[in-house]
């Protein structure tokens, strides 16, 4: 006897084999018991989910001779004729390859006759999608009206390329990818019937590349089949009929990308390719593992959700080596290498460019703040005298509010500043520590922050040292210090505020012997107290002060806006002594 396809020889004679179809079996069955039944149904859905199927378990259903019956008897000359497609009763149409309106007149006439032998005479239309619009146009009014004992079943996988027209005229039913946990039962079941062993992984790497559809698992278990070289069926012998990567070496690369070992890449990448692997089917399979990543580090392990990599030591190992912003990042630089790999004269080079440098992390892949090394000292240190300086700044408003306005004094002999600049340095002769690791890092992020003339003529300066006040630079040109110390001061000193999370003063000279650095320009700050309103800025910043004769209240207020602003009272010599 010729040997049958698996698919072929197991493909559904009833309802309950249906698999992974459970809504759409219930209903047809309710209708079947009840004798509610259309006269036109659009099947629609993926490839290999049961669409025909369904259709002759459908039609034997109505004309077994039992029937119509939940559960054909698959032996009486009705079931056994529509198996192997010879029953007049039912006429299976190719749509592909019979798409013209000559086709469907002929259709048209041959329904006008009764059925021969069972009690209905069905009609399945395979990928009617591909019908001509003057085909779909002939068939409408039969469609719509056709003779009794006439059932029409249209299949499609693109259900939006059916006119309206014909779908107002059908039941709809609409046939969902089958589960990787449905397959995996069924071709278990095969494999028990074929007494053949074979390993979970193995046919689990099939019912995952089936990809929903159970006539394409089934065809590649009998590929499997046919190449097992032991008793037993391996994941090894499914990996290599299928071209797969394997877990273990994208575990392995992905090691690599998180470790940023170039060298260890490249080697991969090597051997992988002395195996005779694809490259788009390496992307695409290191792509999946970085799905389950992406999933595993949102919300875990899902029912239902099929992970690549379903180990979960390993999940919960790699999603520590990486961001969620980087994983993403990666997800999407994979599939771009996909599409540019298929126009590649040489596909290794792109795929060995893209690997280095999701490993060497360019800007778009630059770790976030949960990649670096979390210093909880120095956090925790500056987190405390933050809270520090808030609770005495609201401490001083409320004094202030308590105090409430008042005049200013009218005698001045002293001016108060209530702002905080560095004070000088001791000597005159002020140098700065040699440039550290840490200083060259900055100077670098401040040239990189850095654009037009601001940028050149920074070119033109070299590091001169950096302490916990100062940032000095030493300048070959007294035009690009001018640029830089006169025209962007303020820029810069925001970047290294940025950069350092300190309040650093910008220091320019042409020497190496500096004299002493100007103190960095005040922290302005803007708070405002409406009992204050009859204040003016000569109150608070001109004019002399005799601080013996003022009052107690007057001390107070004094001391309040010390408390806020960080000031200090300072002598400020006459003008003249600035000429």
């Amino acid at each position: 006897m010729a040997y049958v396809a698996l698919y072929r020889k197991w493909r559904p004679a009833s309802f309950d084999e249906l698999v992974g179809q459970e809504a759409v079996s219930r209903t047809l069955s309710n209708a079947i018991e009840s004798g509610r039944i259309g006269h036109a149904y659009l099947f629609s859905g993926p490839r290999g989910t049961g669409k025909t199927s369904t259709a002759k378990i459908l039609a034997k259903s109505l004309n077994c001779q039992n029937g119509p019956t939940l559960h054909p008897c698959n032996s009486c000359d009705s079931c056994r004729s529509i198996s192997d497609g010879s029953a007049m009763d039912v006429r299976e149409i190719d749509a592909a390859s019979n798409r013209g309106i000559d086709e469907i007149r002929d259709l048209r006439e041959t329904v006008k006759f009764a059925p021969q032998s069972g009690h209905y005479k069905v009609y399945i239309i395979d990928e009617v999608h591909m019908l001509t619009t003057e085909a779909f146009n002939a068939l409408l009014k039969t469609l719509e009206e056709p003779p009794e004992r006439v059932l029409f079943i249209l299949a499609t996988t693109e259900a939006h390329k059916v006119p309206a027209t014909i779908q107002s005229r059908c039941q709809r039913y609409d046939f969902r990818r089958i589960t990787v946990d449905d397959i995996y039962g069924r071709l278990k079941l095969v494999m028990e019937n074929m007494q053949v062993p074979a390993e979970p992984e193995a046919l689990r790497m099939i019912a995952v590349q089936a990809d929903g559809g159970m006539r394409d698992a089934l065809s590649i278990l009998d590929q499997c089949a046919a190449l097992m070289t032991g008793d037993t069926l391996t994941a090894e012998t499914v990996q290599q009929l299928l071209g797969l990567i394997g877990k273990e070496w994208v575990n392995k690369l992905a090691d690599a990308i998180a470790a940023r070992r170039a060298a260890d890449i490249l080697h991969h990448v090597d051997e992988l390719l002395k195996n005779g692997k694809d490259l788009q089917q390496l992307l695409s399979e290191l792509a999946m593992h970085f799905r389950s990543l992406m999933i595993y580090q949102a919300a875990g392990t899902i029912d239902g959700t099929e992970l690549y990599t379903n180990t979960e030591e390993v999940l919960r190992h790699q999603s520590k080596m990486f961001s969620h912003e980087r994983i993403m990042a990666v997800i999407s630089r994979l599939h771009e290498a996909m599409n540019e790999i298929k126009w590649s004269p040489q596909p290794r080079i792109t795929v060995e460019a893209v690997l280095l440098e999701l490993c060497h992390e360019p800007a778009v892949l630059a770790p976030s703040v949960a990649d670096a090394p979390v210093q909880t000292g120095q956090d925790d240190e500056r987190i405390a005298q933050l809270e520090a300086r808030l609770s005495q700044m609201a401490r001083a408003v409320e004094k202030l509010k308590e105090l409430g306005a008042g005049a200013a004094p009218a005698q001045l002999k002293k001016k108060v500043a209530v702002s905080k600049p560095l004070p000088p340095p001791a000597s005159k002769a002020y140098s700065f520590p040699a440039p550290d690791a840490a200083a060259q890092n900055v100077w670098r992020q401040l040239q990189e922050k850095a654009s037009g003339p601001l940028l050149a003529s920074l070119g033109n300066a070299r590091l001169l040292g950096m302490d916990d006040r100062y940032f000095g630079l030493v300048f070959s040109k007294a035009a690009s210090k001018m640029v830089v110390e006169k025209m962007n001061r303020k820029s810069i000193e925001g970047y290294l505020l940025e950069i350092t999370g300190k309040s650093l003063g910008l220091y320019c000279s042409l020497n190496e012997h500096p004299s002493d650095p100007p103190p960095p320009p005040l922290q302005k700050k803007h708070i405002e107290f409406p009992e204050f309103e009859d204040f003016t800025s000569n109150d608070i910043m001109g004019g002399d002060v005799d601080l013996d004769n003022l009052s107690e209240e007057e001390q107070q207020r004094l001391q309040a806006a010390q408390d806020i602003f960080g000031g200090h009272i300072m002598e400020i010599p006459p003008e003249e002594d600035f000429e």
